[in-house]
């Protein structure tokens, strides 16, 4: 399944058909608790520019998530990564668009 996110305009592309239980079950990995409904699902559509900007074969980093940078005592600031063991409900999304095949 070959699906386009676009976290700005709030989009879901698909470029084929796909059994609904399927699509349900990606869409809340890739958007946890039920951020996926806050995106307009657009069907029957070519998705252009497949190699642009970031493909997602395997669901393991999500760079449409933005994590704030964690300040520590000392005043030094880190960012964290967010992986598959990262609660992903508390971040926000990061703007653009991202091709992830599913």
């Amino acid at each position: 399944m070959k699906i386009q996110l676009d976290t700005e305009n709030k989009t879901i592309k698909l470029e084929s058909e796909v059994e609904l239980s399927k699509l349900v079950k990606t869409l809340e990995e890739l958007l946890p608790d039920g951020k996926w409904r806050e995106f307009t699902l657009q069907t029957n559509t070519t998705i252009t520019r497949w190699d642009y900007p970031v493909i997602i074969r395997e669901q393991r980093t999500y760079p449409w998530y933005e994590r704030p940078p964690v300040t520590w005592s000392d005043g030094s600031v880190h960012k964290v990564r967010i992986g598959v063991e990262s609660p992903r409900s508390s971040y926000a999304l990061k703007a653009g668009v991202f091709n992830i095949e599913a």
